[in-house]
């Protein structure tokens, strides 16, 4: 019994992959407006930082097998070391 090949099934089949890749960068890239959006709301003038919080976040979200479900929580946590880090020491000694 010989098979034969189709190469529509092949280019569906790396096409679904590659959809799905597109649309989480597409994700990723929203989520990010968001949580700029959020930040700058509690830190307002802290711009830079909040840029550089959400780059150091992604650059670690995108190391585990749910970017978009990390993400938010590792730019929570990264703007906040920043933030205090930032702090004069006789802010945080208060």
């Amino acid at each position: 019994m010989k098979t034969e090949s189709n190469p529509d099934n092949r280019q569906t089949a790396t096409a679904i992959p590659r959809q799905f890749c597109l649309e989480l960068i597409a994700a990723i890239g929203k989520l990010k407006g968001r949580l700029h959006e959020k930040f700058e709301q509690s830190h307002p003038d802290h711009g830079h930082l909040i840029r550089q919080a959400v780059s150091e976040a992604e650059e670690l979200a995108w190391k585990t097998p749910f970017p978009h479900l990390f993400l938010p929580d590792f730019a929570e946590v990264r703007l906040a070391e920043i933030v205090a880090a930032r702090e004069p020491a006789y802010a945080r000694a208060a």
